[in-house]
């Protein structure tokens, strides 16, 4: 049994539904379709010159997009473009950031750095607590947090200020808080 060709079957249910001989060579299939359209709209209640002109100026472009769809569709994957890569390469392309494989190269370009102990910095903070209702210090504490190492400014302080939150500390019962690189 030979297998079903649904591009085709699609093709011929548009011709039909178009009131156009069915069987039209591929070449022709778009300007069939096209006088197809042309037509719907020259009958319908949508009827305008000015439409039908831009549809005809433009008609190459239309055709370039459907047939780019429909070769897009379409496409298969080309023997040999798959690239399996082992963890060594991968290992090997983070670290030099370029890799040579079956003569195909791959370049991986990072502004950020992927390891994550590079990217926090650590912060001694002392924390000077005070009991909820009394207002006034009460006594410090010392705690490490781990903040983004690329800010600074209130950014950094902002960021230091919700990493003591994220410990346990909350805003009722931090009177101030310092902190320095450790």
């Amino acid at each position: 049994m030979s297998q079903f060709n649904t591009n085709k079957w699609f093709k011929n249910q548009y011709l039909k539904e178009a009131g156009l001989k069915e069987g039209l060579q591929a070449d022709n299939i778009y300007d069939a379709y096209f006088e197809a359209v042309v037509k719907q709209i020259e009958d319908s209640r949508f009827d305008d010159p000015e439409l039908i002109q831009f549809l005809k100026r433009y008609k190459n472009y239309i055709e370039m997009d459907v047939k780019s769809w429909e070769m897009s569709k379409n496409l298969n994957e080309a023997p040999g473009s798959t690239l399996n890569l082992s963890q060594a390469d991968m290992d090997k392309l983070h670290k030099d950031g370029k890799l040579e494989i079956d003569g195909h190269k791959l370049v991986f370009k990072v502004e950020e750095s992927l390891n994550e102990a590079e990217e926090m910095a650590t912060y001694k903070v002392t924390v000077t607590l005070a009991e909820p209702g009394e207002g006034g210090p009460d006594y410090d504490e010392d705690v490490e947090v781990k903040v983004d190492a690329s800010l600074s400014g209130d950014d950094l302080r902002d960021a230091v200020r919700d990493a003591i939150r994220k410990e346990g500390y909350n805003r009722k019962n931090i009177y101030k808080f310092k902190y320095e690189k450790a």
